[in-house]
């Protein structure tokens, strides 16, 4: 073969090589073109599901105000009931819509539990409308009760769909992760809110007092709801230059917690009292939601925000990728006429560059590249060739970066920011699969709550970073005398669960007794404040047949509350 012919059909080579490789650049800008365009649309349908959580959940008041309304009002408050269960009725139409208009195939599932949400709501509304029905002479306490419950019970399972629809939008665009955690914080934040009111609905129809199953749910809310808005604090740190943001999050503050906060608070006081609150549901609504309203606008200016960037990026993509198709055109032409003018001049450092390419290709990175002599074409291509190495190790280290990133986030999301110890959401995760197994094979499993005693008191004398350090102390202590089987969560506060495997209520109460008495024991130094001792209360339960990890807990809870109220300090077996 000729040196001339050899040399074409290397050239050739040559230019299919590049061609794959620009084909390859070409594919992967296209596709995050294609995910950009994906992740704005995905934010949008997570705002529509966050809309029909809000205007479901909007719901609650006119119905809690009819079922409890003066006669004198009740025709006025049913046109608003009637306009609130439209919105939901849109709203929730609206997010039908768009999921099966949506060709990606990992909707069906929220699709799904949309058609749930619906025939639950529907349901959920009938029992409103029959205690709307009655005189109120008539209603009783449970029927009222059962009323409201199945118009909160709607909520889980749209916040199921939200979830799903967020694990899209975050798969498509890992940088919206921190905004619409911000959105499903807020989200969240007014439907505790919201609940909170719902608790004082039957007890104000019925004006009487509050049952003991009531407060120790509306202080579980309680706590929620302020963990909430620590929440917003730890993930929207990237948030705080926003000035929408901060001004968003002061009218939260002085609405929400400022007026409406302490204003159901003094309603759970005449609740534990006497039951005359003074007021019939009606006016409870009236006075109460509008503070939450700043909650939503906190969400919509979060939304805002992520509309705006995630079609930045999408922007900034397509305009990349045109210019990398602009760019590769230009480059095939030169190649084309740079070939055809010097191939005698340039045969042999063009079968070294040859070999280059394809180590590069290959993703052989230590191949030494020659360092250019002359300011010619072929000293172009070998400094073309150094910054294609450069930028393709680069490429590599970014990735290998963002894979890290991502192991960190998901590590985060499961431990407890300030004791290191699984939070919540990870010990229910954890939980249920051991409760699975120990039901399936017959197993014993005990579940330990406990609570530290007059840790506010501790707050209040010492401040809470001392607090904060008692509280990493006691995990501390907790996980030396655990198995490694065991599981060990913040539960909430200063309360924390442990999952105790293989081990029925006596062993259960063994190993509680055990922590009590190590925990009694001992004297923590802090900085330089005088040693401080801690006691802690705890209730045990043990699993019984095909219960859930609820009614394990919630067992459990009950019998922590009566070591609370039998002097704490104590172990206390649930019944």
């Amino acid at each position: 073969m000729s040196l001339n012919r050899l040399f074409w059909f290397i050239s050739l080579a040559l230019m299919l090589l590049f061609s794959a490789m620009t084909a390859r650049v070409v594919v992967r800008e296209w596709g995050t073109y294609a995910r950009g365009a994906n992740s704005v649309e995905a934010v949008r349908v997570v705002q529509l599901a966050m809309r029909a959580l809000e205007t479901v959940s909007t719901e609650r008041g006119p119905s809690n105000a009819v079922m409890g309304g003066s006669p004198a009002v009740v025709p006025m408050l049913r046109q608003q009931l009637a306009a609130a269960r439209g919105r939901s009725d849109a709203a929730l139409s609206d997010l039908q819509t768009v999921l099966r208009k949506n060709t990606d195939a990992r909707y069906v599932s929220a699709l799904r539990k949309l058609e749930q949400v619906r025939l639950a709501l529907a349901s959920a509304r009938q029992r409103v409308d029959q205690q709307a029905g009655l005189l109120k002479e008539q209603r009783a306490m449970d029927g009222v009760a059962l009323a409201v419950q199945g118009m909160v019970a709607v909520v889980p399972t749209l916040v199921s769909v939200i979830s799903d629809v967020s694990s899209l939008a975050v798969e498509a665009d890992p940088e919206l992760l921190d905004g619409l955690t911000g959105m499903r914080v807020a989200a969240s934040l007014r439907e505790y809110a919201g609940q909170v009111g719902s608790k004082f609905t039957a007890p104000i129809i019925m004006q009487q007092p509050l049952a003991q199953h009531e407060v120790i749910e509306i202080g579980k809310l309680y706590g929620r709801i302020e963990q909430l808005r620590a929440l917003l604090d730890v993930e929207m740190r990237s948030y705080r230059n926003i000035l929408a943001y901060r001004e968003a999050l002061a009218v939260l503050d002085r609405e929400y917690f400022g007026r409406g906060f302490p204003y159901i608070d003094g309603l759970l006081k005449v609740g534990l009292v006497s039951g005359a609150y003074g007021l019939d549901t009606s006016e409870l609504a009236r006075r109460y939601a509008p503070s939450m309203q700043p909650i939503l606008q906190l969400r919509d200016v979060i939304y805002g925000d992520l509309i705006r960037e995630a079609e930045a990026r999408n922007r900034l993509a397509r305009n990349f990728l045109v210019g990398i198709l602009v760019m590769a055109l230009f480059a095939f032409l030169c190649f084309s006429v740079l070939l055809y003018l010097v191939r005698q001049r340039v045969l042999q450092p063009v079968l070294r560059a040859t070999d280059l390419v394809v180590g590069l290709a290959e993703e052989r990175f230590d191949t030494p590249i020659p360092l250019a002599r002359y300011g010619d074409e072929v000293g172009d291509m070998l400094r073309a060739l150094h910054v294609l190495k450069a930028r393709s190790l680069e490429r590599i280290s970014l990735a290998s970066e963002r894979e890290t990133l991502i192991e960190q986030l998901q590590v985060s999301s499961n431990t407890d920011f300030l004791t290191g110890t699984l939070n919540r959401r990870a010990f229910f995760v954890h939980s249920e699969q051991q409760l699975a197994i120990a039901q399936r094979y017959q197993r014993n499993l005990a579940l330990i709550l406990l609570d530290i005693d007059h840790f506010k008191r501790i707050n209040d004398v010492h401040g809470h970073l001392v607090g904060d350090a008692i509280l990493r102390h006691t995990v501390q202590l907790i996980s030396q005398s655990l198995r490694k089987m065991d599981v060990l969560a913040r539960y909430g506060g200063e309360e924390f669960i442990i999952l105790v495997p293989e081990a029925d209520l006596e062993q259960g109460m063994l190993v509680a007794e055990k922590l009590r008495t190590e925990l009694s024991a001992r004297q923590f130094d802090i900085d330089d404040k005088p040693q401080i001792a801690i006691t802690a209360s705890f209730g045990v339960s043990a699993l019984r047949g095909d219960e859930s990890l609820d009614q394990i807990i919630s067992r459990a809870d009950v019998a922590m509350y009566l070591a609370k109220e039998g002097g704490r300090n104590c172990v206390v077996r649930a019944s």
